[in-house]
């Protein structure tokens, strides 16, 4: 009778990963955006990446709990392939993940209009 105690215990104390925002080491990925740029951009460097991503976060963070769970998951997922996570990419992400919602529910909206104005 203890294990299914601690069984419920533990479920009440699991936080899903997707409740906060991630934390990124930023100089590995500002360090190869420089690197990558270095044949283009001789603009960018690493200190100006760095207030981007910090910027980037600060935005995420205000609007992190308001934004859809399953939309928060996917996009950390996808953030996460391919190498250094960025901040700037989540909240591309996330944008995209919001506008495509948006768009799904506006055409959900007119779809039900016209069904209602076609009845007699």
């Amino acid at each position: 009778m203890i294990i299914p105690a601690t069984l419920l215990l533990g479920f009440s104390l699991t936080i899903n990963v997707a409740d906060v925002v991630p934390r990124y080491d930023m100089k590995p990925t500002c360090r190869a955006a420089v690197a990558l740029a270095a044949g283009g951009d001789g603009g960018r460097n690493i200190e100006n990446c760095m207030a981007g991503e910090e910027q980037a976060r600060k935005e995420i963070d205000k609007a992190w709990l308001k934004t859809p769970s399953a939309e928060r998951s996917q996009c950390i997922g996808t953030v996460a392939v391919g190498g250094s996570p960025s901040y700037v990419e989540l909240v591309v992400c996330l944008e995209m993940m919001r506008d495509s919602r948006t768009h799904r529910e506006e055409e959900r909206t007119k779809k039900a209009q016209k069904s209602t104005s076609n009845k007699p």
